[in-house]
């Protein structure tokens, strides 16, 4: 395999996401390589390849032409599902804060998963635990613009006490 197109694979050293398709392509991620990965249906051939900012351990979410996905580096990302171009990025993540984590660079608080889109509506989750670093924040989103609608946090504190859950009585 002397083109570099058909040979994508070959700069895998590790793992790869779930594949999912739409209109002759394969979308794949390449978790540590913070890439994305278009292929042709028919025979394999690399379309486009996007890099994101850091890790993405899931399959990206197809809507309306686009491709989005959450990262490790806090960011959802919507890329042009023909040809790869960046469309909108959000900052899922409450600041910006970077940690290492199994000798990568990523935010405390990570869009891990796949993204959910419900009546145009995309759902994203960035954080680790409800008990770590402030807990986890839920951004919903235009999946179109990128735009943020609402959030909110989610973490160990009883709403009803102003007390950790975490603390016997």
């Amino acid at each position: 395999r002397s083109d570099a197109k058909q040979s994508w694979a070959a700069d895998i050293s590790a793992k790869i996401t779930p594949p999912v398709s739409a209109g002759g392509l394969v979308y794949v991620a390449a978790v540590d390589q913070h890439t994305i990965h278009a292929l042709a249906e028919k025979d394999g051939k690399q379309q486009w390849t996007f890099t994101a900012g850091g890790r993405i351990d899931s399959p990206p979410t197809l809507h309306a032409g686009s491709v989005i996905f959450g990262c490790a580096d806090g960011y959802v990302y919507s890329v042009d599902a023909g040809s790869g171009e960046l469309a909108w990025k959000f900052s899922a993540a409450p600041e910006e804060r970077m940690i290492m984590n199994d000798g990568q660079v990523e935010s405390a608080w990570p869009v891990h998963g796949s993204v959910l889109i419900v009546n145009d509506t995309l759902y994203c989750l960035a954080g680790r635990s409800l008990f770590l670093d402030g807990g986890m924040h839920l951004s919903l989103l235009n999946p179109k613009t990128g735009e943020l609608l609402s959030s909110r946090k989610h973490s160990d504190i009883d709403p009803a006490t102003g007390k950790s859950m975490q603390l016997s009585n």
